[in-house]
């Protein structure tokens, strides 16, 4: 099994390696995936939080000079903040979406803004950049042709769900437009911004698509028998879910829920108001 110890270069193809950066969390899993894409010219796919060793590992694995690109997938705070300790490191080029959303910490400012539709080419490959909001609005995907592999960041991840914050920028019906968008690619493999390699694509995504859409059953349902607030919704569905995650709990209700007004079925304001079917 490919190592998750953080720190450590894992060979995942012979295109792909990661290094897992030293931030575990409830939040993070083991840590953030760093990518390292490419041998002669080496594009790195979020370098991850601003920590001196984890930068240390990913310029030794690539060769200082080989850094060409360094690809941010969103600005969050566990993906982006040590692109400007690896920038004067190596030179890179920092490639980046422009949008950055207002509580994200602010990063380096991109040498080039990529959209949707554009490409990397190094000498070994080439990486095409797909916009994919809903976890975040300024995220993006990367797809390398090569070996049809996909960069998710935090749009698709190993062992848990993404979080989908209004407060951040979050929008569950751009999320779930997204997902829709990436099951119709043809993909050998998912490489998720937390976690192990997904060898099985469109079935995740599926599971991804099966759980919002129950949810959304479970919301409405709850709905039948009266006005609820985010917080009463959240213990009745997340009675399992440890406390130091109920605030992305809340999160995801009121993104189901502002989604589910969009569609006409429910209506209520904020977080803290009460929600009612229509």
């Amino acid at each position: 099994m490919p190592d998750l110890t953080p720190g450590v270069p894992s060979a995942l193809s012979p295109l792909v390696r990661r290094i897992v950066a030293p931030n575990p969390s409830p939040m993070t899993g083991p840590g953030t995936n760093t990518y390292l894409v490419g041998i002669d010219e080496v594009a790195v796919i979020d370098p991850g939080p601003d920590d001196a060793g984890h930068v240390e590992a990913i310029v030794g694995a690539s060769m200082r000079e080989r850094v060409r690109w360094v690809l941010l997938t969103h600005t969050h705070p566990d993906h982006a903040p040590a692109t400007e300790r690896l920038v004067r490191a190596t030179g890179a080029e920092v490639l980046a979406h422009n949008k950055v959303p207002k509580l994200d910490q602010p990063v380096v400012p991109p040498d080039r803004v990529i959209k949707d539709g554009a490409a990397i080419q190094g000498t070994e490959f080439r990486l095409e950049v797909l916009h994919t909001p809903g976890h975040a609005p300024n995220h993006l995907c990367f797809l390398l042709d090569e070996e049809r592999a996909l960069f998710t960041g935090d749009t698709v991840l190993d062992g848990t769900t993404s979080v989908i914050s209004p407060r951040r920028g979050g929008d569950m019906a751009k999320y779930l437009a997204t997902l829709e968008r990436l099951r119709a690619l043809r993909l050998s493999m998912i490489l998720p911004g937390h976690g192990d390699v997904i060898e099985s694509p469109r079935a995740r995504i599926d599971e991804y698509l099966a759980h919002r859409a129950e949810r959304d059953v479970q919301i409405t349902d709850l709905l039948r028998s009266g006005p609820k607030k985010v917080a009463g919704i959240v213990a009745v569905l997340y009675v399992d879910t440890p406390e130091v995650l109920q605030e992305q709990a809340r999160a995801m209700v009121h993104a189901h829920l502002i989604k589910l007004r969009a569609d006409g079925l429910v209506r209520g304001r904020d977080r803290r108001s009460p929600w009612s079917l229509v």
